[in-house]
């Protein structure tokens, strides 16, 4: 019997980031249980959790060392809450100076994945991360990106940049925008390579090391009537693309409607800000307060400060975390923060929205549903109980709109562009050894 290849993920650990890398790792099993191993190099937590979605994954743990690295992704946001405000370009420069461009928590966590990777030996890595990690590029074991949020990160000449709200038409604006980020990518660059001279890692200076394309391939999730990236595009840089990172055979049964909510009168609109963003709960309490103001009743993903919220009334439900796969099956439409999870999962349940995106990969989805027609976007920090009343009809009565997305949804849950692209990944990875 011939021993088993292994597939090892590297992903950001956060909900967002793991659940692409959980999709293809399900689907690899699905397809190929009896010629590979699929592991994940996280924490004892997030193994726990993992081990729910999938129990044939296997993991590779580490133990922080402090509590700064164990709690890392929720202090970012705090950093990050002084920026809300600012201008786009502003915000993004804020997130690149705390993640690619500085020697942070992650960078002492990439050191216990090197030893991981050099215990497990893995045959092929799958990354999602926002840069070339030392203890991949190290391990010399080939690896391929994984993009679980805007495909504009994947930084592409001519192409709006992530986290930025320009026009894919607005060709000059897009140049000029990319010009003013420069200065962090250089920052970027030199942390990186003075990193990989501390562990004699050699690298070719020529390829962005901030930006997440590999010479063997990326696999991105959007869907494909609102993709920026044509198939010559796709073949060029030899990327994948998903409609959504859903595991049919995961999917949930309808959220079940409690009787007394059901025969209240309204449309059901669902609220988010998303797992992370959520913790900024005076944000959603006043965007809560706002909509007790409209007809309608609202489900509500209140997040991790949810002891915090306050619903006004009983047209109001939820819970701090709710099964959104389930939820989005009931509802009419979504009020989302424009994540890249949120914003595919819509479509594919063929649901209208509104964004109120509060950064990175959020502006960029928000522009995007705006200039393709599927919804429309508002400013968290300066919205109106006017804008947002305007808003919330037009998407609940143009019809138009309505039956364009949910044929986008029918169209994604027929093709199955998950299960078809990981059939490609598989064939270049039995190509590598």
């Amino acid at each position: 019997m011939s021993v088993k290849k292994k597939i090892a993920f590297y992903g950001i650990l956060s909900s967002g980031h793991l659940n692409l890398c959980s999709a293809v790792a399900s689907t690899l099993l699905n397809l190929y249980s009896s010629e590979i191993d699929v592991y994940f190099f996280v924490d004892q937590n997030w193994a726990e959790k993992l081990s729910k979605v999938d129990s044939r994954f296997k993991f590779e743990t580490f133990e922080y060392k402090n509590e700064e690295q164990k709690n890392y992704v929720a202090k970012f946001i705090e950093m990050m809450e002084p920026t809300l405000a600012l201008p786009n370009i502003e915000k993004l420069k804020a997130f690149l100076n705390l993640t690619i461009a500085k020697d942070n928590g992650e960078k002492t966590i990439d050191d216990e994945i090197f030893l991981l990777i050099k215990k497990l030996k893995p045959d092929y890595l799958l990354c999602d991360r926002l840069s070339h990690m030392a203890s991949v590029v190290a391990s010399k074991i080939p690896y391929s990106f994984i993009i679980s949020c805007n495909p504009l990160l994947l930084d592409i000449e001519g192409f709006p940049y992530f986290g930025l709200d320009c026009g894919i038409d607005e060709k000059e604006r897009i140049k000029s925008e990319r010009e003013k980020l420069n200065e962090v990518f250089e920052k970027a660059k030199k942390n990186h390579f003075e990193n990989y001279e501390k562990k004699n890692i050699s690298f070719n200076k020529d390829i962005p090391v901030h930006s997440p394309r590999s010479d063997n391939l990326s696999i991105y999730s959007y869907p494909k009537e609102l993709d920026y990236f044509d198939d010559g595009i796709r073949e060029k840089y030899k990327l994948l693309q998903v409609d959504a990172p859903i595991v049919p055979s995961r999917i949930p049964p309808p959220f079940e409607l409690p009787e007394e909510f059901s025969k209240l009168p309204g449309k059901i609109i669902y609220v988010s800000l998303g797992s992370l963003f959520s913790l900024y709960h005076t944000k959603l309490q006043k965007l809560i307060d706002v909509l007790a103001t409209l007809p309608y009743k609202y489900i509500v993903s209140k997040g991790p400060a949810g002891e915090k919220i306050n619903f006004p009334d009983n047209r109001f439900i939820g819970e701090n975390f709710v099964n959104q796969l389930a939820v989005l099956q009931v509802v009419d439409m979504m009020i989302a923060h424009g994540g890249n999870n949120t914003f595919t999962e819509c479509f594919y349940f063929g649901v209208p929205s509104i964004i109120f995106p509060v950064m990175c990969d959020q502006v960029n989805n928000a522009k995007r549903i705006e200039e393709t027609g599927f919804g429309f976007q508002l400013n968290l920090m300066s919205y109106t109980q006017k804008e947002l009343k305007e808003k919330i009809e037009k998407v609940l009565t143009d019809d138009a709109l309505i039956q364009k997305t949910k044929k986008v949804g029918e169209r994604i849950r027929k093709e199955n562009s998950l299960e078809a692209s990981v059939k490609k990944f598989y064939e270049i990875f039995k190509k590598s050894f």
